[in-house]
């Protein structure tokens, strides 16, 4: 069996996923190629079909990673599915999406995955989520630590579950494989209802999250924040970042302000608002938390 991993991770948490998951695969001598489309270029000039169509290559089973925002699988995630071509050839009919996120709320990411799956003409046969660390962390703004340096050797129980599935998967005979989506529609009503009615990402982003500022008194032009943005939103001028017109919108990854040695990017937010507000969710209190069990799991 050879299987595909196509992945988006603006911080980290997917890839290690999917370098966990690609790792165990190899050991039980399965082929398996790993895309992470993080920092393409393909996000500027909006071709994410054909820089898939010329990279990826022949497999029988495809993993979609992903990590969760705001309930959600990320919406760059949806086009990545969206751009899939139908199964033939080199593209398999058999897909596994699977999701990290920040130990708070996994969401609707998960069913959504499988939905576009669905429709892109292949079989969802397993699926996988990982209780991550939270992107948040990482910032010095912030003292409340979620699930800090995952996923890491907890979550090799849970990837190995996932790799005896797919191993297993080479013995059915095609007629045979089952469709698990309606499995992956777990969580509660309500939590149902708030990601689809309230956390809608691409609004949040463009008039809620707050904005990226820029103190150039402080900024040597290292060029760090523009490497490290996973849409490839931040270039470097003359006199430091800039974000030109008709760039993608911010994530809100933090891994630029993160990456920033010298604290010459910020966002112009109260950051003890959101201290308290991710302390709550960190204690399974508030809007944002679901209180799923078990965080991780295979399906």
């Amino acid at each position: 069996m050879k299987v595909a991993i196509i992945l988006f991770s603006p911080t980290g948490n997917t890839l290690k996923a999917g370098e966990m998951l690609q790792k165990r695969l190899m050991d039980i001598n399965v082929e398996v190629q790993v895309i992470d489309i993080s920092r393409s270029k393909s996000f500027g000039e909006k071709n994410i079909g054909q820089y898939l169509e010329e990279n990826i290559k022949e497999h029988d089973l495809l993993c979609i990673g992903s990590p969760v925002y705001a309930h959600h699988l990320h919406y760059n995630v949806k086009e990545i599915i969206k751009s899939l071509p139908q199964p033939k050839k080199k593209w398999g009919g058999l897909a596994v999406p699977f999701i990290t996120f920040g130990g708070i709320n996994s969401g609707v990411a998960l069913k959504e995955a499988a939905d576009l799956l669905k429709k892109s003409g292949r079989t969802v046969v397993s699926a996988m989520k990982l209780n991550s660390e939270h992107c948040l962390t990482k910032l010095k703004q912030i003292t409340t630590k979620i699930n800090e340096g995952m996923p890491g050797v907890e979550a090799v129980p849970v990837i190995e579950e996932l790799v005896g599935k797919i191993a297993g998967f080479k013995n059915i005979n095609e007629n045979d494989y089952v469709d698990i989506s309606n499995k992956l529609d777990y969580q509660y009503r309500k939590v149902r209802i708030k990601a689809c009615l309230v956390f809608r990402e691409k609004f949040w982003q463009r008039y809620i999250y707050p904005k990226l500022v820029f103190d150039y008194d402080k900024c040597t032009n290292c060029g760090k924040c523009s490497r490290i943005c996973p849409v490839q939103r931040i270039k470097i001028n003359g006199k430091g970042p800039e974000i030109p017109k008709g760039s993608p919108e911010c994530i809100h990854c933090c891994s630029c302000v993160t990456a920033c040695p010298f604290s010459a990017i910020d966002f112009n937010v109260d950051w003890a608002k959101w201290e308290k507000l991710l302390s709550k969710a960190a204690r399974g209190e508030g809007p944002m938390a679901s209180n799923e069990s078990p965080k991780s799991e295979v399906y």
